[in-house]
């Protein structure tokens, strides 16, 4: 059964971070009419998306998580890893860790170099200005030790964005062992100068400690608006095409969507907008006839575009963790699974009080180091020169450049190639569980530039079916030679006289997991992804294999954008959050324009 909706000026396919921040901001126009299509429904006010301190528990409920999962990695013994996305009204904002960080100067102005003119640091601190209002109480600043530069924040921002209201015994003395090694400090990280230890900001409202997100900055105060449109439970199945006598262009018509078991059509006057994310972006365009005509043809889809930067350069912060047992006389996290009235009492002073350890996640002393610090960079220079790279790396030449970029990152000063985190409690790791009663001190592990390269296609015309998810993890033996550099570097953290009174002994990988082939046991074994997938439809020049140009629009296409992680054509050092709503802040002041000219 067909049914047939009205037209709207701007349809986006996607109510997620970038979707909304998009919709309303058009939406600030009552000459012009948006529509959103949404998958999901409205989650963002579930205690469990309200509440820092649960941060964890919307993770695997299928309301509010697509429970993505990777094809089996061949270079991770196989294994299956897990990629929570996002569903519902507000996306990924109301399932993430709520963490607010930005990458180096160096990182976006090599952005511009690959995408085009205007995506640079002054560009993107713009609207990282717009979208946020910061605050930072001056009590809590000290103890952080963390002085803002009031020139590189935003103050009448929709989004709030503030120093954590609680941190744990352990993030002091933990910046401090880092010094003892050589590690900097960074009074504020925010500038475009990461590299070096840092108190991390999050997506908190100042007053309730509830999380912030696109549904509160963006969607609510939008939503009344007689313009504004949100269709909910509204599964995307493809957009539509025609083209014009005088171009050879597509031009998008309007948006062909599953409701309710009936397949409907919304039409587009304007523009279309894919907001679907780095995992569902690609197959839209997919489905939709964009993209690799190989990839298209094998499942019966004529070919409209062939793209087939579609769904390749797929990018991903990769994790493992380090896990100490702690002196019982140091405060951890790990109290609110082990002692129930500790527990209650923490929630008596979140309800009373808004303070405690439900007003932040556990996560928030954190550093970024460049190579210098945690590794030989001689061995990793070296390791470079071989000739292990992705299989596509050959055919697009863009992916290609970014992979070279990185090879430059790693001798850089200025990038980092590892974030560290100190976490009070027991850190989740595959294969490993807490023993009862014990108080931990754990090290997160992320390396930030993979050089590893994935894909993600589709599998079906059906369009629910998941794509395929294939990450490739690993596939670069410099990834995996970094990580155990970093598991090294962790012990010796762990080791600094800073430490000696906390930590008691370690217990994962374990003590008895010495040399550098045990410990690749291990982080194959283990191995996470950080939930920043990002490059599928990336922003490089069209004969290099992009996908989307600098004003966002997909190659082929007269009024088809991209606008979400996705567009992002190379990885950075940072939590990927904060540049997305500035992406999305940017992109629609560039659709603004257009419509200005037009």
């Amino acid at each position: 059964m067909w049914k047939r909706c009205g037209g709207f000026d701007f349809v986006v396919c996607g109510g997620g971070l970038s979707g909304l921040v998009v919709a309303s901001r058009l939406s600030e126009d009552p000459s012009v009419s948006v529509a959103v299509l949404e998958a999901g429904g409205d989650v963002a006010h579930w205690p469990d998306s309200q509440i820092p301190g649960f941060f964890t528990k919307n993770l695997t409920k299928p309301e509010i998580d697509w429970m993505f999962f990777t094809t089996p990695q061949a270079h991770v013994n196989d294994r299956s890893i897990y990629v929570p996305r996002g569903k519902g009204i507000g996306g990924s904002s109301i399932l993430n860790f709520m963490t607010l960080g930005r990458a180096s100067t160096v990182e976006y102005d090599a952005m511009e170099g690959l995408s085009g003119k205007g995506w640079n640091w002054s560009n993107y601190l713009k609207y990282f200005k717009k979208s946020e209002t910061f605050s930072a109480d001056p009590e809590m600043a000290a103890k952080h030790e963390f002085k803002p530069d009031p020139e590189v924040y935003g103050t009448k921002g929709p989004l709030h964005r503030v120093l954590p209201r609680w941190i744990s015994q352990l993030h002091m003395p933990f910046y401090k062992a880092l010094h003892s090694l050589g590690v900097p400090h960074q009074y504020d990280s925010s500038n475009g100068h990461t590299a070096g230890t840092g108190t991390g900001t999050g997506a908190i409202h100042p007053h309730t400690a509830t999380k912030t997100s696109a549904v509160s900055a963006y969607y609510e105060p939008a939503k009344d608006r007689p313009n504004f449109t949100v269709i909910k439970f509204a599964h995307v199945h493809k957009v539509l095409f025609s083209r014009t006598d005088d171009s050879e262009n597509l031009v998008a018509t309007g948006v062909e969507y599953i409701q309710d078991g009936s397949i409907k059509i919304v039409m587009a006057k304007k523009e279309v907008i894919l907001s679907a994310g780095s995992c569902q972006t690609p197959q839209l365009l997919e489905l939709s006839g964009i993209g690799d005509s190989k990839v298209l043809a094998a499942h019966g889809i004529p070919v409209l575009q062939d793209l087939p930067g579609v769904g390749a350069n797929l990018q991903d912060h990769l994790s493992t963790g380090f896990t100490a047992e702690m002196n019982p006389k140091y405060e951890s996290m790990d109290v609110l699974a082990n002692d129930p009235m500790r527990a209650g009492a923490e929630w008596q002073l979140y309800e009373t009080k808004r303070q405690g350890m439900f007003t932040a996640v556990s996560s928030v002393a954190y550093a970024f180091l460049p190579t210098k610090y945690f590794a030989d960079v001689e061995a990793i220079k070296k390791a470079v020169e071989d000739p292990t790279v992705n299989r596509d790396a050959d055919e697009l030449k863009g992916m290609t450049k970014t992979i070279e970029l990185e090879k430059e990152w790693l001798v850089h000063d200025e990038v980092p190639q590892l974030e560290i985190v100190q976490v009070p409690a027991f850190l989740p790791t595959a294969g490993y569980l807490p023993t009862p009663g014990k108080r931990y001190f754990s090290i997160f592990v992320a390396l930030m530039h993979p050089l590893s390269r994935g894909t993600v296609h589709i599998t079906s015309p059906d369009p629910l079916v998941p794509p395929a998810i294939d990450g490739h993890f690993l596939e670069n033996k410099v990834d995996t030679s970094l990580l155990i550099s970093a598991l090294h570097f962790a012990r010796k953290v762990v080791r600094t006289e800073e430490l000696k009174d906390i930590v008691i002994k370690e217990v994962i990988p374990g003590e008895r997991v010495e040399s550098d082939e045990e410990l690749e046991r291990y982080v194959k074994n283990t191995l996470s992804t950080v939930f920043h997938p990002v490059g599928t439809a990336s922003m490089l020049p069209h004969e290099e294999g992009g996908v989307v140009d600098e004003r966002c629009m997909v190659y082929g296409t007269e009024n088809l954008r991209v606008v979400d992680a996705s567009i992002i054509p190379v990885q950075l050092a940072a939590h990927t959050q904060a540049t997305v709503y500035a992406l999305a802040e940017k992109a629609a002041d560039l659709i603004k324009d257009s419509l200005q000219k037009s």
